[in-house]
């Protein structure tokens, strides 16, 4: 891990393909501060929604986390209410949703972010981890306790996940070969960086797997960043 003087933005999206667009259709809010957002799926330029999803514009949630395409492969993350991934070339698509069954009651895990590797891709959730192999299509999801709040996930090589948590300075390795979490430890030292409030993804290089992260701390009301590199 490397401390950097400031934000030195990697691959945040990677668009060397350009073939989907998510084009804004408008918003609505049907309860007070609950904001939905539509929009329309082109591929290639050609609006596809209704061809896809029945509808002329879907639900989605997009921010700097989601990364919606593969920048070399025929697959594209559609972040709708079912976290759809596409197949470019054929149209068929594969819901990565997660849910949880707990206390009598089924409730859908709060998307956060993905990213695409070479022949990987990860849908990070607040709780829960879902990694796709491009190559078979073979679905891997992971779900943790009440105390996890993931601010990111990367993959550290084939059959291990760092993840960080975000309102914390704890990180730890899920092994996906032992089906468990490893090396759970402090991100920092909490002597040399104290009050720490939380960390704050800012991007990943898609060909070194190295993470942007910000670190914020609040002493008095007042905030201080400090910003690293982690591989």
């Amino acid at each position: 891990m490397k401390q950097i003087k400031q934000i030195e933005h990697l691959s945040l999206f990677k668009t060397i393909n350009k073939r989907i667009q998510l084009k804004y259709m408008g918003w609505e809010e049907p309860n007070r501060g609950q904001e939905l957002v539509y929009y329309s799926v082109f591929i290639d330029g050609i609006d596809k929604t209704e061809e896809l999803f029945s509808t002329k514009n879907i639900q989605c949630i997009l921010n700097e986390k989601i990364e919606i395409e593969h920048p070399t492969k025929n697959f594209a993350f559609i972040p709708c209410v079912d976290l759809y991934l596409l197949n470019t070339l054929d149209y068929t698509k594969k819901s990565l949703k997660v849910y949880f069954r707990e206390n009598g009651n089924t409730t859908v895990d709060s998307l956060v972010g993905s990213f695409f590797y070479p022949e990987k891709h990860l849908v990070i959730n607040k709780r829960s981890l879902v990694l796709t192999d491009l190559l078979t299509l073979e679905i891997k999801k992971v779900k943790f306790e009440h105390d996890i709040d993931i601010e990111w996930a990367y993959l550290i090589n084939s059959k291990q996940i760092q993840v960080i948590q975000s309102f914390s300075n704890l990180s730890f390795i899920y092994d996906l070969d032992e089906g468990k979490i490893t090396d759970k430890k402090s991100i920092v030292d909490e002597l040399l960086y104290p009050d720490i409030f939380r960390w704050i993804y800012r991007g990943q290089d898609y060909d070194t797997n190295q993470v942007e992260m910000e670190l914020l701390q609040k002493a008095n009301n007042d905030f201080t960043s400090t910003y690293f590199k982690i591989n």
